[in-house]
């Protein structure tokens, strides 16, 4: 969807302390040829504070940043992929009562790790279409690994798992950057990867082991008339998708593949990283911003806006630069923003950083 007049007015992010993976792996958390493999320096870990707490703290700073009064807003949009506490309970009310707390909706995205773009999607469609006088959305997102019913070293080959708060402001008024376009495709008929054998009727939990999203993953491989290829070509068919929706933003941005100065993207370990985005998109790793995600991990709904906070404030992207923001998730859909930097980072002006080419 080709975007006009909305911008990212403030962004905000909360990681807490990363743990070294060597430390995981003297735990006993994370193997240590599945550490070596990952090539994660560090994951974030954060033990006591909660997924709402975390997405208060980010929120709190891109309103900072923003300088919108609370009654400029429409709503309040919060996702996480992981639960965000008690059941029956409204996070996202939560956050809004902790925010803005104005009587406006707040409303939960559910659409696992590409639901933070999803939620700055629906942003600049209400912006636009449904809210006469306001001017902003508060887009959150939050998760918290560090329970029992997560192992968040080794649910998956692809990715280890990290705690993390993040916050956007988008805007009609202006900001530190601007939306040019954002959009997803799926593939339906790989929802199937991700639920196994698992129960529909009675819902599938898990309070007595953790999830193990990987081994429903093999039993979608070993199905009844499953193919010996079938994860090969699933990947090849994910690949395809990454590349489709890729150049589908770009074009409707309006920029072509030469004009991106970084791509953010999803915090896979490094093989998948390379396998699953890279290589389909045919970009070398100097582009991407695989140097800090894998200092934090896999940020679930997360990975694109801490990637994003980073390559700003630090000066890795300035003015007239843009970014290509890429986010997946099961079902399996891929989704893909354009933004382009209109403003220079205070953090690094006010240091006199010069800014770096990749």
């Amino acid at each position: 969807m080709k975007v006009d007049d909305i911008y990212l007015a403030g962004i905000g992010t909360y990681t807490p302390r990363p743990t070294p993976v060597e430390e995981a792996v003297r735990q006993g958390w994370f193997e240590s040829h599945a550490a070596e493999e990952s090539g994660l320096v560090s994951v974030a870990v954060e033990p006591a504070l909660s997924a709402p707490d975390m997405a208060v703290r980010a929120a709190r700073q891109a309103l900072e940043q923003a300088g919108h009064e609370p009654g400029d807003f429409a709503a309040v949009l919060h996702s996480g992929a992981y639960y965000q506490g008690p059941g029956h309970w409204s996070p996202p009310h939560y956050v809004l009562h902790r925010t803005l707390n104005q009587p406006i909706p707040a409303f939960g995205i559910t659409h696992g790790c590409l639901a933070m773009m999803t939620a700055l999607h629906l942003a600049a469609t209400l912006l636009k279409t449904g809210s006469p006088g306001r001017q902003a959305v508060l887009v959150t997102g939050a998760d918290n690994f560090s329970t029992p019913t997560f192992d968040r070293w080794n649910d998956s080959p692809l990715a280890v798992f990290a705690d993390s708060g993040v916050a956007l402001v988008a805007s009609t008024l202006g900001g530190f950057a601007r939306l040019k376009a954002i959009g997803s495709r799926s593939v339906p008929e790989l929802e199937a990867v991700h639920r196994g054998n698992d129960s529909l009727m009675p819902p599938a939990r898990y309070p007595d082991h953790p999830w193990r999203v990987e081994a429903r993953r093999q039993e979608w491989a070993e199905r009844p008339g499953a193919g010996p290829h079938d994860l090969i070509d699933m990947a090849n068919r994910f690949g395809e998708l990454v590349k489709e929706i890729a150049d589908r933003t770009l074009a409707e941005a309006g920029v072509d593949w030469d004009a991106i100065a970084r791509v953010a993207h999803t915090g896979f370990s490094e093989n998948p990283l390379h396998t699953l985005l890279l290589e389909p998109l045919g970009i070398p790793a100097k582009l991407s911003t695989w140097d800090h995600l894998k200092t934090i991990g896999h940020a679930t709904v997360g990975d694109q806006v801490l990637a994003l906070a980073d390559l700003w404030r630090t000066g890795q992207v300035g003015e007239g630069d843009h970014v290509l923001l890429v986010g997946v998730t099961e079902g399996m859909e891929v989704g893909c923003a354009v933004v382009e930097i209109s403003e220079a980072s205070p953090h690094t002006a006010a240091a006199g950083t010069e800014r770096r080419t990749p």
